[in-house]
């Protein structure tokens, strides 16, 4: 069977090779963005097929499609930053909302017949009260940053494509999901990373934070690869799924066991350059309708997490 990957060198697209790789009887393509990083899929090469190019060049992603032949497909590549779609929206929607576009047109040409997955966000839920979680599918979208607003964009146009062409389009809508190879912009990742730094002398100090207040659902990018196999052989056609790990952790107490588990002692002191014009006060999701489709589970916990992310950014020190 033929797998095609977009977005391979982002934060889950490495952790999803590596689970395709122990599943027997699969060829494995990815799609690499001809500028990113190759570090992150460096211990792929020879195992999988890579073709290079940007998912914003409709000529370069149909040549890629055509070339895979695909029968899976998992669209991860986009901009994936709520902060930098700030910066950025323009961009920001060419490669979340053309890019997705591309895809699919390849797609309906070249191989109408695979089943695709649509990687969506729980940006796209944007403000939540309390009393509002833990977040449903059903639930109202009111994204609060370009970034999320270009996640339903792209989210609605697969399921268009589903709907209008009969293609297998089911969407995710992810939560946080953090793990190695995932650079630092992530709030636990750049919480890690100064902490190594500091232990190495690299920096004064002093962990510089944002909004210490939202909580937010995380899950292990290697959890995160085994629901989306599970999901696109096991899930329906047409419909949108939780991914998460139904569970919210205030940044304030991550900070806090990053702390705890340095080797030397800080100060946590608020950059005002990390505060966002706007942030979600609380983002878990409910993953009820991914675990009845998929008998999934996270094993992954946040503990685990802090503690593998400071050893990785030790050794990068």
């Amino acid at each position: 069977m033929r797998v095609f990957i977009t977005g391979v060198t982002g934060p889950v697209g490495s952790f999803l090779a590596d689970h395709l790789l122990t599943i027997p009887g699969l060829d494995i393509h990815v799609f690499k963005r001809w500028r990113s990083d190759p570090r992150p899929i460096a211990h792929l090469l020879g195992r999988v097929t890579v073709h290079e190019g940007d998912i914003e060049d409709a000529f370069a992603v149909d040549a890629a499609v055509r070339a895979a032949a695909p029968e899976r497909v998992f669209h991860l590549a986009a901009q994936s930053y709520p902060s930098a779609s700030w910066q950025a929206p323009v961009l920001t929607m060419r490669a979340n909302v053309e890019g997705t576009l591309n895809l699919l047109e390849a797609l309906r040409r070249h191989a109408p017949a695979a089943r695709t997955h649509i990687a969506g966000t729980s940006a796209e839920y944007g403000f939540v009260r309390p009393d509002e979680v833990p977040i449903g599918e059903g639930h109202p979208l009111r994204p609060g940053s370009p970034y999320g607003v270009s996640k339903v964009a792209a989210e609605l146009t697969g399921l268009q494509y589903h709907d209008n062409f009969g293609m297998h389009i089911l969407v995710t809508r992810s939560f946080n999901h953090v793990g190695p190879r995932q650079g630092d912009r992530c709030s636990i990742q750049t919480f890690c990373r100064q902490m190594a730094e500091i232990e190495a002398g690299l920096q004064p100090p002093a962990l510089l934070v944002g909004n210490l207040e939202p909580r937010r659902d995380f899950t292990h990018t290697r959890d995160v690869a085994r629901a989306l196999w599970l999901l696109i052989e096991r899930g329906a056609p047409g419909e949108v799924y939780n991914l998460c790990s139904g569970r919210a952790t205030r940044i304030g107490d991550i900070v806090q066991m990053v702390v705890e588990r340095g080797r030397v002692p800080v100060e946590v002191r608020q950059d005002p350059a990390r505060l966002r014009p706007s942030d979600e006060p609380i983002l878990q999701g409910d993953n009820r309708k991914l675990r009845e489709a998929t008998g999934w589970e996270p094993t992954i916990g946040m503990e685990e997490i802090v503690d593998e992310l400071l050893e990785y950014w030790r050794d990068q020190c």
